[in-house]
């Protein structure tokens, strides 16, 4: 068998779990690593059995063996290095969140598909299987139309350097508001009308904790709970009409539970006893994707990057909380690039980036 050949950007935790799964996907394999330093790169190849370590990202890009650059580094860089990939003909899966703002996603995004260059954001709980389930479960309509519900995720990470500094765009929202948030819109169809928020920060200057009330088009609302300060039960729960569906794992679905009316269980799904972790499905998408010609994965289309992270700088100017990075408005600065109601999946109201195209801590680089 042909190997699909991935090549990965930085040697954090997530990368590390990459590898492991690449390792033992059928079909893939990591051809090469790269770190700032060369000798973290050899260490994380010798640990994970990876024949090419580079002590610099632009070498790795250059590769001609490697078919897919998988982007693990900081937050603040991840748009930067998906730019290079796509400048050199590379096509590019990015760690979520895809960038730290909407300005410098949806440029990205829109430059990748003026190129003709695949880009994704792996976003990994789209592509699990179970997810898949929860999508034929809502179309087939067994709890009825959805009208509320309910998320948490939060993990204790105070003590983490990259998550509290705003010069990293550290904070709960980007790293774990964002499962939270994608699965909402996931349950909905779409991005909230509106949204109110109250944000508990720290004292570097990032968001601790935040609770979020939103409302969509036709009525239905939801909340979801985002800490970095302590751990949640990180669940979600989709209220409907004629029952409810429960999922264990907010950003790790392990367990989805699905009750009728009257509370009674009458339905039951855990992942396929084959699955590896989880992380393998949004890789399996990519190569049909890349194989396909098409520019985007459709478990996670680039509106949805966009739409979410349109979201997201909403949330951040209501609380005054800007990151010292390009893009970002200046303190006290009116936001330019505030986000605008357009028509989105799932309705009109959501919001949504200016440039829309057309169509725990692990990032230690």
């Amino acid at each position: 068998m042909i190997e699909f050949s991935v090549g990965i950007l930085g040697c954090g935790y997530i990368a590390g779990k990459i590898a492991e799964t690449l390792n033992e996907l059928e079909g893939f394999r990591v051809a090469a690593v790269a770190a700032r330093e060369e000798s973290r790169a050899k260490e994380f190849a010798e640990k994970y059995n990876v024949p090419k370590a580079y002590g610099s990202y632009e070498e790795l890009i250059k590769d001609d063996e490697v078919e897919l650059v998988y982007v693990a580094t900081v937050n603040t860089n991840h748009a930067l290095w998906a730019k290079n990939c796509i400048d050199a003909g590379k096509p590019v899966l990015v760690e979520k969140p895809f960038s730290y703002n909407a300005v410098t996603a949806t440029q990205v995004i829109q430059y990748a598909r003026d190129k003709k260059v695949f880009i994704g954001e792996a976003m990994w709980t789209r592509f699990v299987p179970l997810m898949d389930r929860l999508r034929e479960i809502l179309k087939k309509g067994t709890i009825g139309p959805v009208r509320y519900v309910t998320t948490s995720m939060g993990y204790n990470l105070r003590d983490r350097e990259r998550l509290i500094r705003p010069e990293m765009a550290g904070g709960a929202l980007l790293d774990l508001g964002v499962y939270a948030i994608q699965m909402v819109a996931l349950a909905m169809g779409g991005m909230p009308q509106s949204m109110a928020s109250s944000m508990v920060g720290v004292s570097t200057g990032v968001d601790g904790m935040e609770t979020i009330q939103m409302t969509f088009p036709r009525g239905e609302g939801a909340t979801a709970v985002v800490s970095m300060m302590n751990k949640l039960d990180n669940r979600t729960v989709i209220y409907g009409v004629e029952g409810r569906i429960e999922i264990e794992g907010t950003n790790d679905p392990t367990a989805l539970s699905v009750f009728d009316r009257d509370g009674e269980l009458i339905g039951e799904y855990l992942p396929p006893d084959n699955q590896i972790n989880g992380y393998e499905y949004q890789f399996l998408a990519a190569r049909e994707a890349i194989i396909t010609g098409k520019p985007e994965m459709e478990q996670m289309k680039h509106i949805e990057t966009a739409q979410m992270l349109s979201f997201m700088d909403a949330l951040r100017s209501t609380w005054n909380l800007r990151f010292p990075l390009p893009g970002e408005p200046k303190p006290g600065e009116k936001d330019p690039n505030a986000p605008r109601p357009v028509r989105g999946p799932g309705g009109p109201g959501g919001p949504m980036a200016p440039g829309q195209p057309d169509a725990p801590d692990h990032k230690n680089a």
